[in-house]
């Protein structure tokens, strides 16, 4: 299901939630909404998902506009979207099997084709046999598991993850979004992530739009965004991600001058060396390492450059012409 995002505009009072907001999310896809929060990423996934119509700007599914739907088209329409939140929104009332079957009771399905639907989906989410089980008696990464399986009970085309790993341990979120991309690929899912996590954007979508004040500030793919991180927010993002992951050494508590990013056949060659060798500038190293972003390995290195700025203009004009994305005031 390819969605199209025109003219986004909700406000509340004051509160400019979402501001002209134009997207385009390819059909069978992950695709991440990123921002920190208030900066509008629960409201603008709530206008996509039809929860709350926008003030203006339309919303499309494939070419069907959508956002002015009403009584029974609407209700259709949201029938066929699944939605993960956070803190998971399960009855406790109701054992996992309970919770699954829910939203087919809703679309009048009959029992006996529900509770074989039921079995296969917890058969697909990994929790064969744990339909009796009562909600108490399961770990966070379960209760996701059981979230997800009622979020696909009645297939639907569209999957929505409102911060849906937020509450969980980082072994648990991996497993979870790992479960997430199987799903996708095998029911050809389109699913956008609204996170505040980077390391959800990194580990699981293809795609990733930067929202901050209501406003896309960045949008494109998962590797170029690393490799290249153009406005200050996601730069932010990246920068704390990498301060905090095994992959990133930092041997030195100064930040540096200079950010520099390097991507692809370029993590395995001598480019530093070249540099000074060619250059006469001298490099400080204060953090370097390399991460796998969507199958391409993006390296980061901190560095001060050396020893006068003659020297720092020619190392900088040079590393770019190598292709590394150098961040920092010349």
């Amino acid at each position: 299901m390819h969605i199209k995002l025109k003219n986004l505009k909700r406000d509340y009072g004051t509160l400019h939630a979402v501001q002209d907001v134009t997207l385009d999310i390819p059909s069978n896809t992950i695709y991440g909404i990123i921002g920190r929060s208030g900066a509008g990423k629960s409201t603008l996934v709530r206008l996509v998902s039809m929860l709350e119509r926008p003030d203006s700007g339309e919303v499309y599914y494939d070419d069907e506009r959508v956002d002015n739907l009403e009584g029974k088209a609407l209700i259709q329409r949201r029938r066929r979207i699944g939605m993960i939140f956070q803190n998971f929104n399960l009855f406790s009332s109701r054992n996992a099997a309970g919770n699954i079957a829910y939203p087919m009771e809703i679309c009048g399905m009959d029992r006996a084709n529900i509770s074989k639907r039921v079995e296969e989906l917890l058969s697909l989410v990994g929790l064969q046999g744990r339909g009796s089980a009562p909600i108490s008696t399961l770990s966070g990464g379960q209760k996701q598991r059981v979230a997800i399986a009622r979020a696909l009970a009645c297939n639907p085309d569209i999957l929505f993850c409102d911060e849906a790993t937020s509450a969980l341990d980082p072994q648990t979120t991996r497993s979870i979004l790992a479960l997430i991309k199987e799903l996708q690929a095998k029911m050809n899912l389109t699913v956008v992530m609204i996170t505040h996590q980077m390391e959800v954007v990194r580990d699981a979508c293809e795609r990733v739009a930067v929202i901050d004040s209501g406003r896309i500030v960045e949008e494109g793919t998962v590797s170029d965004i690393f490799a290249n991180p153009k406005s200050e927010v996601t730069k932010d993002f990246i920068s704390n991600l990498t301060n905090v992951k095994d992959s990133i050494v930092r041997w030195s508590d100064e930040e540096g001058r200079f950010t520099l990013r390097f991507r692809g056949n370029t993590t395995d060659s001598p480019i530093i060396s070249n540099v000074s060798i060619e250059t006469g500038a001298t490099f400080n190293i204060r953090a370097a390492g390399v991460q796998e972003v969507s199958g391409e390995d993006i390296g980061v290195m901190v560095v001060d450059i050396g020893p006068d700025e003659k020297s720092v203009r020619a190392a900088v004009e040079m590393l770019r012409k190598y292709g590394v994305s150098v961040e920092g005031e010349v």
